[in-house]
């Protein structure tokens, strides 16, 4: 619920990522404090998850696991195995870089692309429960559908965060929803319907957080509509849980068994449960009570306090997936995060929902918490990303660190300067150089001029000189005149 009532301002807010934007020494302390308190709230969150998926998988599932291996850990252990694992991806994916996940995108779709192709290969991919959707790896069954919506919603961040001013042109689309659609029809080839809705549900999210047109918006919500009830209608099964949902009394025994006992068991738990391991539903009672149906056992077991837990604890991974995207100053990470946190939020409101019978079934696991391998593992790699998002700012400051400090000279002061300084330094080494240029066309003007008052002055003493001579020589000449007539 979460990301439906941030959506409107988070559409706004999507709109002002190209624009500079610089933060004082005291506020990027305080981002920092924040990104790490949000980065350690969300681990927190994820492993109280896990630690009670652990429990209630353990509790629901080791009847089943005794009946059919003869082991009663035997999910558990898997399960164990599985989040060591993805616990493992969410720690190496929370250290890589905004940058580097943005060039991780093609070959990602590439390989979701080719493990939704090798699924459908006789021999390669394993049927179970009428859907050709695991591949048989080493004692685990891997999910290519889950990886390909981490691959379809890292796509749909990277193609949108390159046009965050807006589509020019329709036909910018077509490359993004060939894609896009291409997933989908392989992940419906299997067939898995539950998939196809939460991937459908997530990047609808996306493109209208992300700024697109709501005319295109509409006309795909329209065209999916159309395809979902279509494909509903193609097959009998999926028609059948329509109406068990519609009226589960008019075959209890039938298509109407799973939601029945599912409520039987809500009811039965009352305010604080029959007690932890004491469920009776999970008894072959209730199908899939380790996987899908888990929320209704911890409905039984813990009550009305037990679901409210649960629903607290998906709630808090909202609120701090939202408030990790919007403070992610990349348009990249930003839709990144909102993807991320709305596909996990919107997976577990829709299998409450399908537990409750509020909808109809759809076979959507609960995250973190349902049993399933490949579902953990994929969340919490997308977790991982998550992290890495809350971390992004961090270690933009920590590189402006470890960066070399450039230095201007101008008049003998050294400033040194970051990222920001480096306009300051280039303006100021362009005024030395004018205030250079400056000097030293003066200093010629200065000489031009001393030259020409010099070549001035050098020419009237010269004629000076030759006018003194003359009347020198004409007295001379006066005198010896005077002389000579003294003689005669």
């Amino acid at each position: 619920m979460q990301v439906l009532m941030h959506s409107m301002d988070m559409r706004k807010e999507a709109k002002h990522f190209d624009k500079p934007f610089w933060r004082s020494e005291k506020n990027m302390a305080r981002a920092k404090q924040k990104n790490k308190k949000n980065y350690h709230r969300l681990l927190g969150v994820v492993i109280v998850m896990i630690l009670f998926g652990l429990i209630m998988v353990l509790s629901a599932s080791h009847a089943r696991a005794y009946a059919s291996t003869g082991d009663s850990y035997y999910y558990i252990k898997k399960q164990l195995i599985a989040a060591g694992i993805g616990f493992a991806a969410l720690m190496f994916l929370s250290n890589v870089p905004l940058k580097t996940l943005q060039r991780m995108v093609r070959p990602a779709m590439w390989a979701a692309v080719g493990l939704l192709v090798a699924v459908l290969i006789p021999g390669i991919g394993k049927n179970a429960g009428g859907a050709t959707s695991w591949i048989p790896l080493g004692g685990f069954q891997i999910q290519p559908s889950e990886l390909a919506k981490i691959a379809a919603i890292l796509f749909t961040a990277d193609f949108f965060s390159k046009r965050s001013r807006g589509l020019k042109d329709i036909r910018e689309l077509y490359p993004y929803a060939g894609a896009i659609l291409l997933i989908i029809l392989l992940i419906m080839k299997q067939p898995d319907m539950g998939t196809t809705l939460a991937l459908c549900i997530t990047l609808f999210v996306m493109l209208f957080v992300g700024g697109l047109n709501m005319k295109y918006i509409a006309a795909a919500a329209s065209l999916g509509t159309v395809s979902a009830i279509a494909l509903i209608f193609a097959r009998s099964y999926r028609l059948n849980r329509i109406t068990s949902f519609l009226n589960p009394n008019a075959d209890p025994l039938g298509n109407g068994w799973q939601i029945k006992q599912s409520l039987l068991a809500f009811g039965s738990g009352g305010l604080t449960g029959v007690g932890f391991g004491m469920s009776r539903q999970k008894y072959f009672y209730l199908p899939a009570a380790h996987t899908d149906f888990i929320f209704a056992i911890i409905g039984e077991e813990l009550g009305l306090l037990g679901t409210l837990f649960t629903i607290s604890l998906f709630a808090l991974f909202a609120y701090y997936g939202i408030r990790i995207s919007r403070q992610c100053k990349s348009q990249f990470g930003y839709l990144l995060g909102v993807g991320v946190t709305s596909m996990v939020a919107l997976q577990a409101i829709v299998n409450m929902g399908t537990v409750t019978a509020v909808l109809p079934i759809t076979g959507i696991p609960m995250p973190f918490i349902s049993y399933g391998g490949s579902s953990l593992m994929a969340n919490l790699a997308a977790v991982g990303i998550l992290l890495s998002i809350a971390l992004e700012g961090n270690r933009g400051s920590a590189s402006r660190r470890r960066r070399k400090p450039l230095r201007a000279v101008d008049g003998g002061d050294i400033e040194e300067t970051t990222k920001k300084g480096k306009h300051r330094a280039k303006s100021s080494k362009k005024r030395a150089r004018a205030k250079a240029l400056e000097e030293t066309s003066k200093a010629r003007t200065k000489k031009v001029k001393k030259k020409e008052i010099r070549s001035r002055v050098n020419a009237s003493n010269n004629k000076r000189g030759r006018n003194s001579g003359s009347r020198v020589s004409g007295a001379g000449s006066r005198q010896s005149a005077t002389k000579s007539k003294k003689r005669s």
